[in-house]
């Protein structure tokens, strides 16, 4: 295979296919764990409800926390290889250990034993997802310099998500023939291939080194990082957006065998438009935003966010002849238009900003942005757990309102926000 230096040139079918694949795993742990982590553990019997929520919201920030330092630590990386690659190399397969062994806990053992269990596997889990994943976004600006290239980049990915998804959306299928050993081979297999392939066919290019790395330099990134007020709108935008589609994630299982009283493989089923539509939704937005820009386009995503949100809040009410279930699947169709235009847009809306920081400063430190993003995003992601296990004492509907009207009230916080990026293009 052939292999290039990162750089602003155009990259082949070939090496975009490969570096886009990274997102099929990306996706697909992340989701798997939003939707099925309560399902394993909680209804599951393993761990209690209270303990489910410290647990996910103590894994979520340490994993926001822990990410400024690996993307330091991956910034002023020096080595044969570069800055980026060795993470992927040696990063890979201890991710997709632990991504197996999270999903089959010691159901006999006792109390304060599964507990533990669950606390370690869970960091192990965080801690690594961000010790390889953080490091793959961090190459993004460099492949791709122009608009255009950035938004085929992130098309792909987004299309790489998409099989995630899909693989995702299989697995209530896959949990009620294989059990939970199946869904963590399924998740293990998908790291593999992510990652690994990528070193064979792209290489980066050597930057020269800067000040000699320190906590204190550290620090001083991160202050610049969060007060970059080209950057704050964009991430307090996509840190909402967060929380609210981990609320609606997590919400689909009990949506499905609770409020539609249906088995977990139903849950393939729902998905399955959501999936559909999003491939579509991906290269329409490819198109609206080298034509509208992506400042527009993303507003247009927040907004048809809170239609859609709001709508799923009202689909138990919707009577127009079908099924409970068929309505809700038009609904979570729905929802895939927005949320496939966000996968193409938020990391080439920060790929704009990393450049706009390193033409004002002249530094190469695409990493630490990321790893900034993530304290706020996973933190958010860790809170709407609290919220969803929170509403669950709510009872069956009143949960499942809460949920998707609180989500639509995030989005448009985040719309408001997000209205306030200067970058305009």
């Amino acid at each position: 295979m052939n292999r290039i230096a990162t750089t602003t040139h155009r990259l082949t079918r070939l090496q975009l296919g490969v570096y886009s694949l990274g997102a099929l795993a990306m996706n697909l742990a992340n989701l798997v764990l939003t939707e099925w982590f309560y399902e394993r553990y909680v209804v599951g019997g393993v761990i209690s409800t209270v303990a489910f929520s410290i647990i996910i919201l103590a894994g979520r920030i340490t994993d926001g926390v822990s990410d400024p330092f690996l993307a330091y630590w991956t910034d002023n990386t020096r080595s044969r290889w570069g800055r980026r690659i060795p993470f992927l190399l040696f990063g890979t397969l201890p991710f997709a250990i632990v991504s197996f062994l999270l999903w089959i806990p010691p159901q006999n053992a006792g109390e304060l034993f599964r507990i533990g269990y669950a606390i370690v596997l869970a960091q192990a889990y965080f801690l690594l997802y961000g010790l390889v994943v953080t490091p793959y976004l961090a190459l993004l600006p460099e492949i791709a310099g122009s608009t255009s290239d950035r938004l085929n980049l992130t098309t792909g990915q987004g299309v790489a998500a998409l099989v995630g998804t899909l693989c995702f959306a299989f697995a209530g299928l896959i949990v009620q023939h294989y059990g939970f050993v199946g869904l963590g081979v399924m998740v293990a297999l998908a790291v593999l291939i992510s990652y690994y392939p990528i070193p064979l066919v792209i290489s980066e290019r050597e930057h020269a080194a800067g000040a000699k790395p320190s906590l204190k330099m550290l620090f001083q990134w991160i202050r610049e990082v969060v007060g970059n007020t080209t950057f704050l709108p964009l991430l307090i935008s996509t840190s909402l957006y967060w929380f609210a589609l981990n609320l609606l994630l997590m919400l689909v299982p009990r949506w499905v065998q609770v409020q539609l009283g249906m088995q977990k493989d139903a849950v393939t089923w729902l998905m399955l438009p959501f999936i559909a539509v999003n491939l579509v939704a991906f290269f329409i937005f490819n198109w609206l935003a080298k034509r509208l820009g992506k400042y527009r386009s993303f507003l247009l995503v927040f907004a048809l966010t809170v239609l859609v949100f709001g709508l799923v809040g009202l689909s138990d009410r919707i009577q127009i002849g079908l099924s409970q279930f068929t309505v809700a699947q038009c609904v979570v169709g729905l929802a895939g238009v927005p949320v496939g235009g966000f996968g193409v847009l938020a990391f080439a809306l920060l790929a704009d900003v990393i450049d706009e920081d390193s033409s004002r400063r002249g530094l190469h430190r695409e990493a630490i942005f990321f790893g900034v993003q993530a304290i706020f995003q996973k933190s958010m992601i860790g809170l709407s757990a609290v919220a969803f296990g929170w509403l669950q004492t709510f009872g069956s509907s009143q949960s499942f309102h809460g949920c998707a009207f609180l989500a639509a009230a995030i989005c448009l916080a985040g719309l408001f926000a997000f209205a306030r990026f200067p970058i305009r293009n």
